[in-house]
């Protein structure tokens, strides 16, 4: 064999890509999965969004609906109510109902008082977080919303609900890992089965 085969037998192939290549090319798929997956993400999000302002009009149109067919008298609704608390102030329902009723009717400020006043009561109660959650981001309170959702959270981390709100909260404000990562902790949360509690 001469000087020139034997140059070209030890010599790699200029047709075989090289370990650098290789590597970089290696990267360059990890990158796009990785950015593919954040495309997917960002994508849950948008829908997640779209679905929640469809579901949202459709409840208020229903809502719209149920006041005219059958109307509320609110003033005796808020009397009925605000008795309900005081006989229980950790009452989570009477306390639902009432700040939506002040929600509703734009007495934010109102509802925020009776915020207050059960969490002065009730702070460890994660139902009444996620409700104060509910009335501050009603409110526009979209930071003090994110502590209360996080306070539940931290007191029932199975509160599929607040994930669920903290997902939109953060889809708000422009943070869309945040928003995914408890769009998918809320999914996750719902697809667990259902426990039944013992019969003792």
């Amino acid at each position: 064999m001469n000087a020139q085969a034997q140059a070209r037998a030890h010599s790699p192939s200029l047709n075989a890509p090289s370990t650098a290549v290789q590597a970089a090319n290696a990267d360059a798929v990890a990158a796009g999965s990785v950015l593919m997956s954040l495309c997917f993400r960002a994508e849950d999000v948008q829908a997640m969004g779209l679905a929640r302002r469809w579901t949202d009009a459709a409840v208020e149109e229903l809502q719209d609906l149920a006041r005219l067919t059958d109307p509320v008298d609110d003033e005796a609704a808020e009397v009925e109510l605000r008795q309900a608390i005081a006989q229980n102030p950790c009452e989570v329902q009477a306390f639902a109902d009432l700040t939506a009723l002040l929600s509703r009717q734009g007495r934010h400020d109102d509802a925020l008082e009776v915020v207050d006043q059960a969490l002065g009561w009730c702070s460890d109660v994660a139902l009444l977080q996620l409700q104060a959650g509910r009335v501050l981001s009603a409110a526009g309170r979209s930071v003090q919303a994110i502590h209360a959702y996080h306070r539940a959270l931290a007191l029932d981390p199975m509160l599929g609900d607040a994930h669920y709100e903290l997902g939109l909260l953060y889809e708000d404000i422009g943070e869309p890992r945040r928003s995914a990562r408890h769009f998918r902790a809320y999914s996750q949360v719902i697809a667990q089965p259902v426990q039944a509690d013992p019969i003792n």
